[in-house]
């Protein structure tokens, strides 16, 4: 059960209404030195744009002897001192930190820290969570680096991770972009908070992938035309915050550890990652990256969950929400489903991701034309081809062998949405834009 207490400074009598609701802040603190840089941040955020600024902080129940194994009690007695106790010392450092901080409101609650800071920002419509950094990587207590990540998992709201030496908005500022800039959410309005900075750089890292037709040269055209599709969706993103204009750089490797070493060498102040917080955090440019990025990153890091409204990766949980699955395991099947779902889909614009087990979730195309799908039954492959018809030589085809089942959804409007080989290992997917 989670206990709650808010206190709010008394209203200054000369105050007025803003004519515009200002955006609402969230710092989450545990009373420690290193959410001071949480406070630094806000300062400097309030200050450009106005923002109204809230405190919350969360104290863990006390686990207790229970005849439940692994149980966590907090009696309420004892509960609602150790939060008073726990109140008065974040209060105390909000006063120590200047006389602004002081008149924040300050929430405290008794709970999960991840669970009750994203139910906090999510309560008072928050458009940024702030935590702090410690001098040697993120406290481990409350604002520990999984803490830090999966409050951006659990909510929808951006979260800055502010280093030690936020003293300023960022002036050089690097942005993580995928194959997928949905990844990204509404860029422009987080970015607008950190006000005009004089460089901003989109980074794309590309692994070096290992499966069946990755040497190709029809793969690499369509990697890199899908590179260039994602950066111009970002970079006209980018564009309706105020002086903003980005530069593309393509690396390859390992993402987390090419993103920390060139946020390093660029000196870096603000590193942009995306988040897909409803795959979970392995999904994030590949897995781990989330964590190893927050482990390692010297500089402020700002996560924004991706866009709402992305179609899900399971197509049988989904069956229900968006409309009818309809799945066969007969191969014999397989080349008339085909044939029907390429009739009614040819020429529709479509995004095909490859999630397996060895390589994670790897989109391979974004938005070509879908061409068709067929099944040969003599080597046992569905293939799927994409690309225009006519006048480019965007052309990309996915060979898939041994498939298992292949599941079509349709969505409440009775059109296909998309299209899973499932295989064992992983899955291939087909999604349509709507």
């Amino acid at each position: 059960m989670t206990a709650t207490e808010t206190l709010h400074p008394a209203p200054s009598p000369s105050a007025t209404e803003p004519l515009t609701a200002p955006a609402t802040l969230v710092v989450a603190t545990d009373g420690s030195d290193a959410s001071s840089a949480a406070f630094a941040a806000a300062d400097l955020i309030a200050e450009n744009t106005g923002a109204d600024i809230r405190v919350v902080s969360v104290l863990e129940p006390l686990p207790m002897p229970s005849a439940v194994p692994h149980a966590i009690l907090d009696f309420e007695g004892i509960g609602s001192e150790r939060l008073k106790e726990f109140a008065r010392r974040v209060q105390a450092q909000m006063n120590e930190h200047g006389p602004q901080s002081s008149t924040w409101p300050l929430e405290t609650r008794i709970g999960v820290p991840a669970a009750e800071i994203a139910q906090s920002a999510h309560e008072h419509g928050a458009e940024l969570v702030i935590v702090g950094a410690g001098r040697h990587g993120i406290l481990d207590r409350l604002i520990g680096e999984d803490t830090a990540a999966r409050i951006a998992q659990l909510g929808s709201t951006p979260l800055l991770v502010a280093s030690p030496g936020m003293r300023r908005l960022p002036h050089r500022v690097a942005i993580a972009i995928d194959l997928d800039p949905s990844q990204l959410g509404d860029l422009p309005a987080v970015l607008s908070m950190f006000g005009p900075a004089p460089s901003v750089t989109c980074v794309h890292v590309q692994r070096h992938e290992e499966f069946p037709g990755s040497d190709a040269p029809p793969f690499a055209r369509a990697y890199e035309n899908a590179v260039t599709e994602s950066f111009a969706v970002v970079q006209a993103a980018i564009a309706k915050a105020p002086g903003m204009r980005a530069d593309l750089i393509r690396l390859r490797g390992d993402p987390a550890t090419e993103l920390l070493r060139y946020a390093e060498k660029a000196k870096v102040e603000l590193l942009v990652l995306g988040l897909r917080r409803h795959y979970g955090l392995r999904r994030l440019l590949g897995g781990g990256v989330a964590l190893k990025v927050l482990r390692g990153a010297t500089c402020s890091v700002l996560i924004v969950p991706e866009s709402v409204g992305r179609p899900a990766r399971n197509v049988a949980d989904q069956a229900g929400a968006e409309g009818v699955t309809h799945t066969a395991y007969d191969a014999a099947m397989w080349p008339s489903q085909l044939k029907q779902f390429t009739q009614r889909n040819a020429g529709r614009r479509a995004t095909l991701e490859v999630d397996g087990a060895a390589i994670g979730a790897l989109i391979q195309v974004v938005e070509l034309p879908f061409i068709g799908a067929d099944y040969d039954h003599r080597d046992g492959r569905v293939e799927i081809l994409l690309g225009d018809f006519a006048g480019s030589d965007r052309h990309f085809s996915r060979s898939i062998p041994g498939p298992e089942a292949i599941s079509v959804l349709s969505a409440a409007d009775k059109r296909d949405s998309v299209l899973c080989v499932t295989y064992s290992g992983g899955q291939t997917l087909l999604t349509f834009k709507s």
